[in-house]
């Protein structure tokens, strides 16, 4: 798991050492957490595109990780237990390179923690050193490799989708599929649906995910005075059920990009309750850094970002 992080834009940084639940203030706030998303969700996968010029460092126990990318280069080094592995991509010029602890032509050096692939010829002695190299970036891979869950900048659930699409696990990034993931824990995790069941109980909704028409799933509302669609509920409750059963899905990182949209103190103290029962680390960018004082969480820490 990440326990430590430094994001620089264009020549600014900041850094945080993650807590049970980080908040993020500050200028270039979404910025910070789309580098952070979008790199540690495509560790072995090709390098994203995020716009400028950017660097991400992150540590996790003994292996360190850094990628530097401008228009013209792509500097990854990967370090465990003190030993150094560097690579370098030129895009416009197709150039794929390890150029520390050796230097030699790799066949791709635009994937996130590359292995070290050649088609030329080595001395039996290279071989040795690049089969252990490998051991070592595959350690580093394990070591880095996290399930990330991005929500927001906005939540916009809907309250009906296509009960063709089963088997759906994850959020997207506003949660409009909420009602095919509910229906999914309703029928592979009935302890994990239960669950969010009870906390809106605990606030006098009634949440319930079925078949709402011929060919559409649907989430319904119901307080003692009315029964609603999903779009139809209050602003809180939509955004809760949202942050809340990805909470319930367990990442390992949740970012939340604009937590506060629609946050009250009583949603707030349902996502706290969660937060302590579940291994999930939490990156929220907030406006109003006053929210972070509605959760009552001991591990918990503000960083102020000018990106």
């Amino acid at each position: 798991m990440v326990e430590y992080l430094e994001v620089s834009i264009g020549g600014r940084k900041a850094s945080a050492r993650l807590a049970a639940v980080t908040f993020v203030t500050g200028r270039g706030k979404s910025s910070f957490l789309e580098v952070l998303y979008k790199v540690l969700s495509n560790v072995g996968k090709k390098i994203p595109r995020i716009g400028g010029e950017w660097e991400l460092y992150v540590q996790s126990n003994d292996v360190a990780y850094s990628i530097a990318a401008s228009k013209n280069r792509i500097r990854q080094t990967v370090s465990i237990r003190g030993e150094e592995v560097v690579f370098e991509h030129m895009p416009s010029r197709g150039v794929h390179r390890v150029v520390k602890p050796i230097n030699i032509a790799v066949s791709s050096a635009d994937v996130v923690v590359p292995e070290i692939r050649t088609e030329e010829h080595v001395s039996l002695v290279a071989e040795e050193d690049i089969e252990r190299l490998n051991s070592l970036l595959a350690e580093a891979r394990r070591a880095l490799s996290v399930n990330a869950l991005f929500l927001g900048p906005y939540i916009a659930p809907r309250s009906l989708v296509d009960a063709s699409t089963t088997h759906v696990a994850k959020l997207d990034s506003h949660g409009r599929n909420l009602a095919a993931v509910l229906a999914n824990l309703a029928l592979y995790k009935p302890s994990t649906y239960d669950s969010i069941r009870a906390a809106f109980r605990k606030l006098g909704f009634s949440i319930s995910v079925g078949l709402a028409k011929p060919g559409k799933l649907g989430v319904i509302v119901t307080t003692k005075k009315r029964k609603m669609p999903l779009a139809k509920a209050p602003c809180s409750i939509r955004s809760l059920l949202t942050i809340l059963t990805a909470l319930h899905l367990e990442p390992d990182i949740l970012l939340v990009d604009n937590l506060d949209y629609c946050l009250t103190p009583e949603t707030t103290g349902v996502l706290v309750s969660a937060i302590k029962q579940k291994p999930v680390k939490l990156i929220a960018e907030i406006h109003n850094s006053d929210i972070a004082k509605w959760f009552d969480t001991v591990d918990k820490s503000i960083i102020k970002v000018e990106l």
